[in-house]
C-alpha cells in the first residue's frame, strides 16, 4: 500500500471493503512508514483482530480448563459485496499437566458458545449456545463430552438459559431461565400498579368477543387483545426501559435442575411466586442449592432494591428457607465453602448505592437468624468494591478480584488475615487487570490484561505462574506506547491519579497534539489494567497523539469517600481533577503542545466533554458521546434515572433538587461554547436516551455554533464496546477525523505496509 497523509484520510476509511478484506487475509509482514527499526503501527482494523476472553473453567484437580474465547470473523468475502463482520466464541481446552500440549479447539463455525463449565471429573463439558437466527434470549445449555462425541442439547426452555452449574458429583446440573408471569401459578401479592385492575384481567371472560365498537366488555376485551400484541404497548410498571427496547411482558428468574442420569429426564423448575432468583448454587450434598432472591409480597419488584440468601432443600420439596437477611442491604453472590458449613457472599449497603462498595462476608449455614456475619473487609479498610469470588479447593481462603487504583488485581483473603494479600497486581511497575479467573485443585487460570498485552491467559500453581496462551500474538509485531503514572493533589486535598502516553515515534524536539480521554460511570475506573481502552488509546497514540486519562473524583477503585466526593457535583469537581491531569502533563513535558488540544469521553464522560468546553474554550475539538446533558430531562427518558436520584439527593419534580441539576446541566450552558463539537448516539440507547444529544445539537445549531451530530441506526449504549464492528470502527474513525480537522497533525496517517 502506498504511504498516506493526512488529506488521504478518505483513502483509509472509505474503501472498507477492500482494506480490511486484505488487511485480515493476509499474512505478509508488515513495517511502518518503510523503518525497519520500528514496528507496524496499530491501526482502526486491529479492532477486528483483539481476542478476548469471556468465561474460564477448571476441573476440580485442576488438570482440565476451558476457556471461551471472544472474536470478530468475516461474514463474507470482498467478491460478495460489502465486507461484513460478527461476534463469534468459541471453546479451547486446555490440559494443564502438560506444558507443551497446544490448546484444542471444541467448537467451530458461526457460534456463539459461552459460559463453559467443566463437570468436577474434567471429562464433559456444559455450555451455553445462542441459536442462530432465533430471537433473542433462545440460548440453551449444550453437554460435550470431552473424550470423544458430538455436542447435544440438554434444555429448551422457551426464554433461554443462563448460569450453569455442576453437582459436585456430576449427576445433576442448576440453572436459571425466565419465566413468564402468565405461566406462573396464583398472583402477586403485591398490588397491581394499573388503578382499577387486577394482574389477570380476570372480569373478562375467555369467550368474550373483542369489538371496537361493541358493549364496555367487548371494548376491554379488544384493547386487551390490542395489548396483547403490543400494538400498543401498555406501560404501567416503573421499570420498563431495557438497554434498547421497552419491556414488555414481565418474568421472573427462576431456578431448575436436571438429572444427568436418567436420559428422560426434563428441568424441573426448582423456585416459584413472583420473584426473581439468581446465583445459584450447590451445597455439596447435591441436595440443597443456596441463591439470591427478592422475595416480598409487600412491594412491586421494580421497587425492590435489597436482596436475601435462600436455601432450597430439593428433599423437601423444594421447601425454601431464609438463612441470610440484612436489612438495607442488597446481597448476592453467595458461594458455599467446600464442607457446606459456610457461604461466603458479597453485600452492599443500599443508602448510598452509587457511592457504597461491595463487601466480602461469611455466614454459617445453619447459624442464629440474628447471627452477625463475619466481614473479611470493610470499606474503610479495603477501599475497592469486590467483584468476583472462588473459593480455594478444600481450603478455607477465598480469592477475588477489585477494581484498584487503574487495576484489577487478583487477591486472596481468609478469617485468619487481617486484610487481602494480593496475589497478581502489577507488572513493570504498572498495574495488570485480572478480568477472569477460576480455581480447580492447586491451580488458578486467569486472563490478564497488560499495557503490553492485552489479553494473557497464565496459570498460577505452587510451581509458579506461566503463560498458557497469548490471545493476540500479533501485538508483539506491533509499535506500542506505554501508560505513565503521575498523582497530584488538588487544593481541597483530593489526591487524583492519571496516566499519559507519549506518541508512537515521537522525535525529540518536536511538539504532538494531546487528548484527554475522560471515563464514564461516573464511577467506572481507568488504568493500564483495563481493556476496553486498550485499542483506542493505542490507535490515537500511533496517529501521534498523547494520551492523557485520569481518576477523578467519582471514580470507583479508590474507596467511598472518593467515589462519594462527586455528590451534588457532577461538573466543576471532576472537570477541575481531569484538567489538572492535563496541565501538569503540559507542564512537565514539552513534547505536549498547549495550542493543539482535543477532548472526548462518552456517557457521563460525555457530559463531561460537553461541560469542560462550555467553560473551558482551550481546546480546538470535542467529541462528546452518549451523554446526559439536561439531568432533569435523563429523569424521564434513560433506565438509568435511578442515578440520577443517587448523584444529585433526590428528584426533579423536588424544587431544591431541581435546582441542583439545572446547575449542573451542561445544557444550560450551551450558549458559551465555543468549540467544534461533534455529538454521538445511538439510536436504540435507553440507558441514557438520545433525546437529549437532539437538545444540544438543536440549541449549538441554532446558535450558530460549530457542531455536528451521528446517530448510529440500531445501536445501544454499549456500541463502543459490544455494538456492530463497522460501527466501532466508524466510530473511531469519526472521532479522529473530526480532530484532524481542527489541528494540525504532520504525522501521516498510520497504515500497514507490505514489507
Amino acid at each position: 500500500m502506498r504511504r498516506m497523509n493526512r488529506s488521504s484520510f478518505a483513502c483509509l476509511t472509505f474503501p472498507f471493503a477492500f482494506f480490511i478484506t486484505f488487511l485480515v487475509s493476509s499474512g505478509a509482514a508488515w513495517s511502518f512508514d518503510d523503518d525497519e527499526q520500528a514496528g507496524a503501527p496499530i491501526v482502526t482494523t486491529d479492532l477486528l483482530r483483539l481476542r478476548t476472553v469471556s468465561d474460564i473453567t477448571v476441573d476440580a484437580e485442576g488438570r482440565r480448563a476451558v476457556v471461551a474465547v471472544r472474536s470478530i470473523a468475516a461474514e463474507n468475502d470482498a467478491d460478495d459485496g460489502p465486507a461484513a463482520w460478527a461476534y463469534r466464541s468459541h471453546l479451547y481446552l486446555l490440559e494443564l499437566d502438560d506444558d507443551a500440549a497446544a490448546p484444542r479447539r471444541l467448537t467451530h463455525g458461526r457460534r456463539n458458545d459461552r459460559f463453559p463449565r467443566l463437570s468436577p471429573d474434567g471429562r464433559q463439558l456444559l455450555f451455553v449456545r445462542a441459536e442462530e437466527h432465533s430471537d433473542e434470549g433462545r440460548d440453551q445449555l449444550w453437554l460435550l463430552e470431552l473424550d470423544g462425541g458430538e455436542a447435544r442439547p440438554v434444555t429448551a426452555p422457551q426464554r433461554g438459559v443462563s448460569d450453569p452449574q455442576w453437582s459436585r458429583d456430576g449427576t445433576r446440573i442448576l440453572f436459571t431461565a425466565p419465566v413468564d408471569m402468565k405461566d406462573l401459578e396464583g398472583a402477586p401479592g403485591w398490588p397491581h400498579e394499573r388503578s382499577n385492575r387486577d394482574h389477570y384481567e380476570t372480569d373478562l371472560a375467555e369467550e368474550q368477543r373483542p369489538r371496537a365498537d361493541g358493549t364496555r366488555a367487548e371494548i376491554r376485551a379488544w384493547l386487551q387483545k390490542n395489548a396483547e400484541d403490543f400494538n400498543p404497548n401498555v406501560i404501567t410498571r416503573l421499570s420498563f426501559q431495557d438497554e434498547q427496547r421497552l419491556r414488555r411482558e414481565m418474568r421472573f428468574t427462576h431456578v431448575f435442575t436436571l438429572d444427568l442420569d436418567d436420559e428422560a429426564a426434563t428441568p424441573e423448575r426448582m423456585t416459584d411466586g413472583f420473584y426473581d432468583h439468581a446465583d445459584a448454587r450447590f451445597l455439596p450434598d447435591g441436595e440443597r442449592v443456596v441463591c439470591v432472591a427478592k422475595r416480598t409480597d409487600e412491594m412491586h419488584p421494580d421497587r425492590v432494591r435489597e436482596s436475601d440468601l435462600w436455601l432450597i432443600d430439593l428433599r423437601e420439596d423444594h421447601r425454601m428457607r431464609r438463612i441470610l437477611t440484612l436489612p438495607g442491604w442488597r446481597l448476592r453472590s453467595p458461594r458455599p465453602s467446600h464442607d457446606g458449613s459456610v457461604i461466603a457472599f458479597l453485600a452492599q449497603r443500599q443508602d448510598e448505592p452509587a457511592f457504597r462498595q461491595n463487601i466480602l462476608g461469611m455466614a454459617p449455614l445453619n447459624g442464629p437468624d440474628d447471627d452477625e456475619p463475619v466481614w473479611l473487609t470493610e470499606e474503610e479498610t479495603f477501599r475497592a468494591s469486590i467483584r468476583a469470588l472462588e473459593w480455594k479447593p478444600r481450603r478455607t481462603d477465598l480469592l477475588f478480584t477489585a477494581p484498584v487504583r487503574g487495576g484489577f488485581p487478583l487477591y486472596s483473603i481468609s478469617p485468619g488475615l487481617l486484610r487481602p494479600v494480593a496475589l497478581i497486581e502489577e507488572e513493570n511497575d504498572l498495574p495488570v487487570g485480572v478480568t477472569r479467573f477460576a480455581v480447580g485443585g492447586d491451580r488458578t487460570v486467569y486472563a490478564r490484561t497488560t499495557p503490553a498485552a492485552p489479553v494473557q491467559l497464565r496459570v498460577r500453581d505452587d510451581s509458579g505462574d506461566r503463560l498458557l496462551l497469548d490471545l493476540n500474538e500479533w501485538v508483539r509485531e506491533r509499535e506500542l506506547s506505554l501508560p505513565h503514572p503521575g498523582e497530584l493533589e488538588r487544593p481541597d486535598g483530593t489526591k487524583v491519579q492519571y496516566w499519559f502516553m507519549e506518541p508512537t515515534q515521537r522525535v525529540e524536539g518536536t511538539t504532538y497534539p494531546l487528548v484527554l480521554q475522560i471515563h464514564g460511570g461516573p464511577s467506572a475506573m481507568w488504568g493500564p489494567g483495563e481493556l476496553s481502552m486498550w485499542h483506542e488509546f493505542q490507535l490515537l497514540a500511533s496517529w501521534g497523539y498523547g494520551v492523557v486519562y485520569s481518576n477523578p473524583r467519582g471514580s470507583g477503585g479508590y474507596g467511598y469517600r472518593f467515589q462519594r466526593a462527586n455528590f451534588q457535583d457532577w461538573g466543576a469537581g471532576p472537570a477541575g481533577d481531569v484538567l489538572a491531569a492535563l496541565e501538569e502533563v503540559l507542564d512537565e513535558h514539552a513534547w505536549a503542545d498547549p495550542d493543539r488540544l482535543v477532548i472526548t469521553g462518552g456517557s457521563y464522560a460525555g457530559y463531561l466533554t460537553a461541560w469542560i468546553v462550555a467553560h473551558d474554550h482551550r481546546f480546538r475539538a470535542a467529541v462528546a458521546q452518549r451523554g446526559v446533558y439536561h439531568l432533569p430531562t435523563f429523569y424521564g427518558e434513560g433506565n438509568a434515572w435511578r442515578l440520577l436520584g443517587w448523584a444529585m439527593g433526590g428528584s426533579p419534580f423536588d424544587p431544591d433538587v431541581r435546582e441542583i441539576m439545572e446547575r449542573e446541566s451542561p445544557f444550560n450552558f450551551a450558549d458559551r461554547i465555543q468549540t467544534p463539537l461533534l455529538i454521538k448516539h445511538g439510536d436504540e440507547d435507553l440507558r441514557t436516551g438520545v433525546s437529549q444529544s437532539e437538545m444540544l445539537y438543536r440549541a449549538l445549531k441554532e446558535l450558530e455554533k460549530p457542531v455536528e451530530f451521528v446517530r448510529y441506526p440500531g445501536a445501544g449504549h454499549d456500541m463502543s464496546r459490544g455494538g456492530t464492528p463497522k460501527q466501532r470502527m466508524d466510530r473511531l474513525n469519526r472521532i479522529i477525523e473530526f480532530f484532524e480537522r481542527h489541528i494540525d497533525n504532520s504525522r501521516v496517517a498510520p497504515v500497514l505496509t507490505e514489507s
